[in-house]
């Protein structure tokens, strides 16, 4: 079986999404491992280098990132020559250990840039970098403990890289890799845990491609990849981790950064691939830390996996006549864009998630913080699964519950229109509040509730299995923008997976459609809990 038995991939979405309930109570019931795995990876044994400290607690407006963004009188950043300041300051705003919690509240202590499942962070980021100062050429692992490189292969490597995404890299800065650890995961959701995985894979690079705008770069996201070649140059054992996306960075007036050039052939640039020496760094491991991962997990992560090339795909470009065919008049108009600048960093230091058991302050947001939310959430950018940047294909609905000037109802976000078609009017909190299979989130006293709905039949048709993390990544990357653009107007954004599909399905009215839900985002004003963050800067 391949990646190319779809059978294997509608069968993990139906028990995840559809089915998600039965999973649900089988990770309750079930008993965790006596002994935890780590939350940080650390290699032992390789060089190190000790990234720039001191960084810079301000990068600029959080919106840089979007092409449609051009404040007044402002030029757009453009980052010509990244230095080790620079990829310090990259690699710490995207991925870097943020938070340190306190007191009786903190369950779940330690926190990043981005949201993780009870913290857990399975992903690990890597990067690519040519000889930068003092920095030498080659493939690293980015320590967010300690904010330091630990060299996993030297050399320059570009062709080699180039041959595994498939793509020419001439230009690059640097290229990010995001893997998913499995265990760090998987040992608390057992089969259930590689749609986690994916979808803080994609907030990941969601995270990446934000930082880069304030930075003056630009990034080009790649979910396609050949996956045993990715593996090897990182000295990865396939049995306990993958690549899941791979986000090259180039100056934001780089034209190269546009689009995706592919190589000609790759024949030889697998040649030197193949050619390389295993490289097998050991890091520091829980004791008692064997484990089996289950049969619906490796399922779906051994048949998602690319061998050559040859396997990558492209969507076709949307037509026209395919798009909003509904009346723009109808539509609630998007009020202006915010004047008032909005710093990336303040914004990702606030970002928070809210208590463990999320019982936000019944108080309404305004119109134009909504807006500010949403108004971005699926902007073009640059991927492999299209020839150019386009809007993201992932569709977002809303539930209004409690937003000043915005009456109550079911919403659906138009690109096209840039408004808010109407679905049904009236407060449906109650109704969605009843599909929530773990009752650990509380919609009554919620201002919003976003669910992001992508089209899995059609992407599996394009991408085989690879469509579903795929998909959860781009889902993800809409999610990142959501949380990040609510924490810079002082609210907190919840992720929360327990919803039920066909519930979701029934209010927005996508009973008819192939739209599956796969993501819901709170928003609302978080309530005090019982425990104080210490800030972590380096």
């Amino acid at each position: 079986m391949t990646n190319w038995d779809r059978g294997i991939g509608e069968h993990y979405l139906q028990r995840t999404v559809y089915d998600a309930r039965e999973l649900f109570a089988e990770v309750l019931k079930a008993e965790s491992p006596d002994a935890e795995p780590l939350r940080f990876k650390v290699y032992r044994g390789v060089p190190r280098f000790p990234l720039r400290e001191g960084l810079p607690l301000a990068l600029g407006d959080v919106r840089w990132s979007f092409d449609d963004f051009a404040p007044a009188g402002a030029a757009r950043p453009d980052c010509e020559v990244l230095d080790v300041l620079g990829l310090s300051t990259l690699l710490y705003y995207c991925y870097g250990f943020s938070r340190r919690d306190k007191g009786p509240g903190a369950v779940w202590p330690d926190h990043r840039l981005v949201p993780s499942a009870r913290c857990l962070f399975p992903t690990e980021l890597y990067v690519w970098v040519p000889a930068i100062g003092e920095l030498a050429a080659g493939l690293y692992h980015y320590d967010n403990l300690h904010h330091q490189l630990a060299l996993i292969r030297p050399g320059d490597l570009r062709d080699e890289l180039s041959c595994v995404l498939g793509s020419v890299l001439d230009g690059a800065h640097c290229v990010l890799l995001a893997s998913s650890l499995f265990w760090k995961n998987a040992y608390k959701y057992h089969g259930y845990s590689y749609r986690l995985c994916a979808q803080e894979a994609g907030m990941v690079v969601g995270n990446a491609l934000l930082v880069a705008g304030p930075l003056g770069m630009r990034g080009r996201a790649h979910y396609q990849f050949v996956d045993d070649a990715a593996a090897k140059l990182l000295g990865l054992d396939v049995a306990e981790e993958h690549v899941f996306a791979a986000v090259a960075m180039y100056a934001a007036s780089d034209p190269r950064a546009r689009g995706v050039r592919r190589l000609v052939t790759t024949a030889d640039g697998r040649a030197r691939v193949d050619a390389l020496p295993q490289v097998s760094a050991a890091f520091v491991r829980a004791e008692r830390s064997e484990y089996a991962l289950p049969e619906l997990f490796t399922g779906i992560a051994s048949h998602s996996l690319l061998a050559s090339a040859d396997e990558f795909a492209r969507e076709e470009r949307c037509d026209p006549a395919q798009r909003c065919v509904q009346d723009a008049a109808a539509a609630l108009p998007a009020p202006p864009a915010t004047g008032r600048s909005m710093d990336l960093a303040e914004a990702l230091r606030a970002r928070c998630s809210g208590n463990v058991m999320f019982n936000p302050v019944a108080r309404p947001i305004a119109r134009h913080e909504l807006w500010d939310i949403v108004r971005h959430a699926t902007a073009p950018y640059d991927c492999d699964r299209r020839d150019d940047a386009a809007h993201v294909p992932v569709h977002l609905y809303l539930a209004v519950f409690d937003v000043t000037e915005v009456p109550a109802g079911a919403y659906r976000y138009c690109d096209d229109h840039r408004g808010l078609h109407v679905i049904s009017d009236g407060d449906v909190s109650l109704t969605l509040q009843g599909g929530i299979a773990v009752p650990n989130l509380n919609l009554c006293t919620t201002a919003a509730a976003l669910y992001l709905a992508a089209d899995y039949p059609a992407a599996s048709r394009v991408f085989g299995n690879r469509a579903y993390r795929m998909l959860a990544m781009e889902c993800g990357l809409v999610a990142q923008r959501i949380c990040v653009m609510a924490a810079a107007h002082g609210l907190a954004a919840r992720i929360h997976n327990g919803y039920d599909a066909s519930i979701v399905r029934r209010v927005f009215r996508i009973e008819d459609t192939q739209l599956t839900p796969l993501f819901q985002i709170a928003i609302a004003h978080n309530r005090p809990g019982v425990q104080y963050p210490l800030p972590i800067v380096f």
